[in-house]
């Protein structure tokens, strides 16, 4: 990918977050923005290009429709940026706010400017059941804006995340993996080699979509199949997908039967019909060690 070619766009409190996580080890390959109403959202984040949308005291309680309003007053900056983007990756959170709101319509931006637009978003606690129904609502039309929209809950990422010890406020590191494997499906550095092409046929398919990323060592194919289900993503069933988009990557060691065996226990449980497109890399730094992101769609 060239440079340009990847945003990733960070929308809301929570969203801004996730993007400056995600970001951190992909500043090589990527641009960051930042979108929300309140300023301290761009903190920490120097190299990013940042949107502080609405009125300078108003930073919260805020509407998804008004959000979404102040976010059409800056669409010549968006315009610029999503101008130049082939692949854009929006995090956000849903409930209410400007997440619920400035996402939407910036991935409808995104997706006219014919980028290949993913959403992951942050699903409301399990108690807070205002914030549910504002995220029931807004949902559908996250999902129409984007070509995937992945679902990330909350109160599971809460409790995984104290057994790794990174806030859940950050991605729990589950955003940033998530983001960073789908960036290295795009990376031209393989031994059987994916592009944006494959990715958009992938995404193409209707209904709803996932990332699962596992990482373990090659010999133990099942508890590595495990460790990619070990994540805060809603549950589902994922053996009627219509396609999937899998890339495995190893270090020197991993053979290339290595590589066909984690893909076929990766692939076992879906359905015959399945499309899979397939791909895998040598990392330098990875000994033994291997890494697998599975995007599914059709779901």
């Amino acid at each position: 990918m060239h440079d340009g070619s990847l945003l990733i766009i960070g929308v809301g409190g929570i969203g801004c977050r996730w993007a400056k996580s995600a970001h951190s080890g992909l500043e090589s390959v990527s641009e960051l923005l930042l979108v929300d109403a309140d300023p301290n959202s761009f903190e920490d984040s120097p190299e990013a290009s940042t949107v502080h949308i609405g009125p300078e005291d108003v930073n919260q309680g805020i509407m998804p429709e008004i959000s979404s309003t102040w976010a059409r007053e800056y669409a010549h900056v968006f315009s610029r940026m999503l101008d130049r983007a082939e692949l854009v990756l929006i995090s956000t959170a849903l409930g209410g706010g400007v997440g619920g709101g400035a996402s939407i319509w910036i991935a409808e931006q995104a997706r006219a400017s014919g980028a290949l637009v993913v959403t992951i978003a942050g699903l409301p606690f399990d108690d807070q059941v205002s914030r549910l129904r504002w995220a029931r609502l807004s949902r559908p039309r996250l999902e129409s804006a984007s070509h995937a929209t992945i679902g990330i809950s909350l109160s599971s990422l809460s409790q995984r995340s104290v057994k790794r010890g990174i806030p859940w406020e950050d991605g729990g590191g589950w955003v940033s993996s998530l983001v960073g494997g789908l960036v290295r499906t795009q990376a031209r550095m393989g031994v059987i080699n994916l592009d944006l092409m494959d990715l958009r046929t992938i995404l193409s398919q209707a209904g709803r979509s996932t990332v699962l990323v596992g990482e373990g060592m090659a010999i133990d194919t099942e508890r590595l199949f495990r460790s990619a289900f070990d994540a805060p993503l809603e549950r589902m069933d994922i053996a009627n997908a219509a396609a999937c988009l899998l890339h495995i990557e190893g270090g020197g060691a991993v053979s290339l039967g290595d590589f066909d065996q984690i893909a076929a226990a990766f692939t076992r449980g879906l359905h015959e019909n399945c499309n899979v497109i397939y791909g895998a890399s040598i990392d330098k730094e990875m000994t033994g060690e291997v890494r697998v992101i599975a995007v599914l769609s059709g779901l």
